[in-house]
């Protein structure tokens, strides 16, 4: 008697919980098997524990966001080092010195205007005040920011030398007006240069040879058919330059191309 008790109980309790799944047929008030209740909560188990991993994930983005948001924001304020500033070691002075000599060398009376006025409001920025004006770690942001009307624009460089070879923006003999960079643009610029193929004429603009689907390297981009005219690959090289030796950084293998028989970075003591 007890046990048919304790099985009548357990058989309500039963009734009752699947009642509450709605597991009954509610057609033939047939009660189900223990397969299609196990079948349904599992169901259930998925989508709750579905639901929770996309809450979770959605809440890690918004973290993310928040912390680059900070981490960029942090960086924007922090104050660009000036160039008389920047300490190097005796051999990248050496390095860097000698790169400015084979520049004169190379292209007699150079001088590259680092400065550009605001379309807005006709301030003269600086080199610094450009710099400070990118925004840190952009790849698709070519601008700068004027630093008194807030205006956003693209700022330009220009190069000019006594050699009557050199080919500016409007021929030869006139400066070069290059856009201005940030680190981050060219870096991206120069990769997917690096790793797209080119040919035929395109090849032969870029100084990489004849041949079809030839990637361009190293040795096309310090070649010095690289950086003639005005095209995009004489802003990339250019961009280089200035970069380098605003921040004291060595460009003497991007003038190696120019002399063949000749090594410009020579091994010292401490290299081997």
């Amino acid at each position: 008697t007890d046990t048919s008790s304790e099985f009548s109980a357990n058989m309500t309790t039963l009734s009752a919980t699947s009642s509450s799944f709605g597991l009954l047929n509610s057609s033939h008030g047939e009660e189900p098997s223990v397969k299609s209740i196990t079948k349904i909560n599992g169901n259930k188990f998925v989508g709750g524990f579905q639901n929770a991993m996309s809450s979770t994930i959605e809440t890690n983005k918004r973290a993310f966001r928040a912390a680059k948001s900070k981490r960029l924001k942090k960086l924007s304020k922090r104050n660009l080092t000036k160039k008389k500033n920047l300490h190097v070691t005796d051999a990248i002075k050496t390095h860097f010195e000698l790169g400015y000599c084979i520049l004169m060398d190379l292209y007699p009376g150079i001088n590259i205007d680092k400065s550009d006025t605001c379309p807005k409001c006709s301030r003269v920025l600086g080199q610094d005040n450009i710099i400070l004006g990118w925004k840190p770690c952009q790849v698709e942001d070519f601008s700068t920011m004027c630093p008194s009307c807030k205006h956003r624009f693209v700022p330009k460089f220009s190069v000019s030398c006594d050699l009557e070879s050199f080919e500016g923006s409007q021929g030869k003999g006139t400066p070069l007006y290059c856009d201005y960079l940030s680190p981050w643009v060219l870096l991206q610029e120069i990769r997917s240069l690096l790793e797209t193929s080119v040919g035929g004429k395109a090849a032969k603009i870029l100084g990489v040879g004849s041949n079809d689907n030839k990637k361009i390297d190293i040795d096309g981009i310090i070649d010095p058919t690289f950086r003639e005219g005005s095209g995009i690959n004489a802003t990339l090289w250019w961009n280089m330059i200035v970069t380098f030796a605003r921040f004291k950084i060595p460009y003497t293998f991007l003038l190696q191309g120019s002399y063949k028989d000749q090594q410009l970075i020579m091994p010292t003591l401490e290299d081997t």
